[in-house]
């Protein structure tokens, strides 16, 4: 049973060889473009800072200030959600052939992108509609509306923390399928492994209320060079190493 299992796993993964790097080269691509679109959404405009009273006809706050990066910060989170979806489904398929007939991680990575995908799409909802509010403030159009705009700004910050929890599973679960197959370099799943538990409780600390800037910034950043190197691999390491993990099946 063994022999036969090993002998249609290497089939499986000499076929992706047969059929060529570029089967994965759209994920590949989408996921580059997903680490690159969403960086230059988190640094396009400050943090949110706490929504202060106003009054009509003033426009030197800051959310008047800053409406056009606001927006914009939503739109390209908008845009990166779209590119990681298509990672996510190239992804998807690939280490579902890298685990065989029966792929048990596969659709949780599957799953922990798509509801990390919805609660980005959530976070800058969210964000337009503080920005929207804070507008409509100034235009003496929603006046006494202090206490919707200051909820939508505890709402926007926990829907960005509670968005780590399932942006940690999916690191973890994708770098455990490469840690146990070795369909791509080694180093590559033991460093995601790491970034998911860092991320996770990184998710844990920022529900609870701890204080780790800047370094909760350089661990975000340092996740998505990871998803980017991962994507990258999708298509350019791909034939080497599904013939390295021939080689070990045998």
């Amino acid at each position: 049973m063994v022999a036969v299992c090993s002998a249609a796993s290497v089939a499986q993964l000499r076929g992706c060889v047969v059929e060529g790097s570029g089967r994965y080269r759209v994920a590949a691509v989408s996921g580059v473009l997903f680490v690159v679109v969403l960086l230059a959404g988190l640094y396009v405009a400050p943090d949110l800072v706490y929504p202060e009273e106003q009054v009509g006809g003033v426009s030197g706050t800051f959310y008047a200030k800053y409406e056009s990066r606001l927006l914009a910060r939503a739109v390209l989170f908008g845009v990166a959600s779209v590119l990681f979806l298509f990672f996510l489904g190239g992804l998807r398929a690939f280490l579902a052939r890298a685990e065989g007939r029966e792929p048990r991680l596969a659709p949780v990575v599957l799953a922990a992108g798509a509801v990390f995908t919805a609660l980005g799409l959530l976070q800058a909802a969210t964000l337009t509609a503080l920005v929207a509010l804070r507008g409509n403030e100034l235009g003496v159009r929603a006046q006494g509306s202090g206490w919707a705009a200051r909820a939508l700004f505890y709402l926007e910050g926990a829907i960005g923390d509670l968005a780590l929890f399932p942006f940690a599973g999916f690191l973890a679960a994708a770098a455990m399928v490469l840690v146990r197959t070795r369909v791509l370099p080694g180093w590559l799943g033991w460093i995601g492994v790491a970034l998911g538990l860092v991320v996770g409780l990184l998710a844990a600390g920022s529900i609870v209320g701890l204080d780790i800037e800047p370094a909760d910034q350089a661990i975000l950043v340092l996740a998505l060079i990871w998803v980017a190197a991962l994507a990258i691999c999708l298509d350019w390491l791909l034939p080497s190493a599904s013939r390295r993990t021939g080689e070990a099946l045998d």
